[in-house]
């Protein structure tokens, strides 16, 4: 009895043992958000509604999403609306854009970066030049995307990993979506005495 006692706390040891070079094996964990995870996630964050200069009033409505992971961004394509609070005028358009994503460790949260305007086409710019409209609309877009939160980290799931010992580290665009990867903690040195 005693040496099946003694092989089966061996073989419960190789287990352990086993299991825990696996989870090295396999490295720091990651979170993948597929596209359409990434537009959901969008919704929640949209309409956005942003004041700029004190003259413009502007409203951006839930993108379009697509991939780029060719070149690590993210693209997307609103429909927008601004209003000049001195003249009273409004204009309504599509706006095509993309963008880099960066990590906030102070919120937890996956943040629009480098955001850069490809095409914006206002439907009625009008009495003024369509040319001078949408560039002013392009650079004022640029601004109010530029920051947003498009993805937070769940507290809980950020306990989690923080307990197995892991924070973000990266975030890539991929063919399967967006991915952030996690590092390990950084160790700190013990004090000297």
């Amino acid at each position: 009895m005693p040496r099946r006692r003694h092989l089966l706390v061996s073989l419960s040891s190789l287990a352990a043992l086993g299991l825990g070079g696996c989870a090295g094996l396999a490295g720091p964990p990651t979170v993948t958000l597929s596209e359409a995870d990434i537009a959901r996630l969008m919704e929640r964050h949209f309409p956005l509604d942003r004041s700029l200069l004190d003259i413009f009033d502007v409203t951006v409505n839930a993108p379009r999403v697509r991939l780029l992971p060719e070149r690590n961004r993210l693209a997307a394509v609103v429909d927008v609306r601004a209003r000049n609070r001195l003249l009273g005028l409004g204009w309504q358009g599509q706006l095509d854009f993309d963008a880099a994503l960066r990590w906030d460790p102070s919120d937890q949260t996956v943040r629009l970066a480098q955001v850069r305007v490809q095409d914006l086409a206002f439907v009625e710019p009008g009495a003024f030049n369509r040319n001078t409209v949408e560039r002013l609309g392009a650079a004022l877009a640029e601004r109010v995307l530029e920051g947003s939160a498009i993805y937070r980290l769940p507290a809980d799931r950020a306990a989690q990993l923080r307990a197995r010992g892991y924070v973000p580290g990266s975030v890539h665009v991929t063919p399967r979506g967006l991915e952030i990867g996690f590092v390990p903690l950084p160790v700190t040195p013990a004090p000297q005495r």
